[in-house]
C-alpha cells in the first residue's frame, strides 16, 4: 500500500538472525529482506547495522529517498545480530551454541567497535570511560532514590490510555477491583499509589 500510493516513509527492519528461536537460513529462501522490499517496487538499502556511521548514511539516504519526487517508501535492512534472549522466558542457548553469542560479543559488537573508532580519533580514552562510568553511576544511584520518593501512578491508570472512552467492560473491571480492595483493605498497600483506592471512582 505505502508503494502503491507513494507514502514517504521510512520502514526499517533490524534484522538480527533469528526469528524468536529460527535462524533465518531456515526461513526463507533469497537474499535477505531488502529483496522483497524491492519485490514491492521499495527502494531498498541494506546496512551493517552493527556499525553507526553506516547507519546513520543509510538513514539520511532513505529519508532523501523517501521525499524525492512528492514521496516514496524505503525500506533499510539493518544487518545485525541478537546476543540476548528473545524474551525473558526464552532460553536462547537451547538452539543456539553459547560460544556463537560469545564470539559476536568480543568480535562484532557496535559499541565496542564505536569505542575503537573513538579511540583511533582521540575523542575517548580509558581515563574518560573511566570517570564516564563513575559519574553516570552516580546520576542513575540519585535518578533511582529520586524515583523512589515519588508516588506510583494511579490504580486507575491500568484502565485507562487505551480508548478515549472507558468501555463499559473497563468500567465493570474497574468497579470489581474497587470493591476487592474494600472487600480486604489489609492485603493491599495502597497508600504508595496517587489516590490510593478513591482513583477509581
Amino acid at each position: 500500500m505505502a508503494a502503491t500510493r507513494s507514502c514517504p516513509v521510512v520502514f526499517i527492519c533490524r534484522n538480527n538472525g533469528y526469528a524468536i528461536s529460527t535462524p533465518t537460513l531456515e526461513q526463507y529462501r533469497g537474499d535477505g529482506i531488502a529483496s522483497r522490499g524491492i519485490g514491492y517496487g521499495i527502494e531498498t538499502i541494506r546496512v551493517d547495522g552493527n556499525d553507526i556511521w553506516a547507519v546513520r548514511e543509510a538513514t539520511k539516504r532513505a529519508r532523501e529517498l523517501a521525499l524525492e519526487d512528492g514521496g516514496k517508501p524505503v525500506l533499510i535492512e539493518a544487518l545485525t545480530y541478537r546476543v540476548s534472549h528473545h524474551s525473558t522466558s526464552d532460553d536462547s542457548f537451547a538452539y543456539r551454541a553459547r560460544v556463537e553469542v560469545e564470539d559476536w560479543k568480543r568480535r562484532d559488537n557496535p559499541i565496542i567497535r564505536l569505542r575503537k573508532w573513538m579511540e583511533s580519533q582521540n575523542i575517548w580514552s580509558d581515563e574518560k570511560e573511566k570517570e564516564a562510568r563513575e559519574r553516570l553511576r552516580r546520576e542513575v544511584l540519585q535518578a533511582f532514590k529520586e524515583a523512589e520518593r515519588e508516588k506510583k501512578p494511579p490504580v486507575r491508570a491500568m484502565f485507562e490510555d487505551v480508548y478515549e472512552e472507558l468501555t463499559p467492560d473497563l468500567k465493570k473491571q474497574m468497579a470489581e477491583l474497587r470493591s476487592i480492595l474494600d472487600r480486604y483493605p489489609d492485603e493491599y498497600d495502597l497508600n504508595d499509589y496517587e489516590g490510593g483506592k478513591n482513583s477509581l471512582e
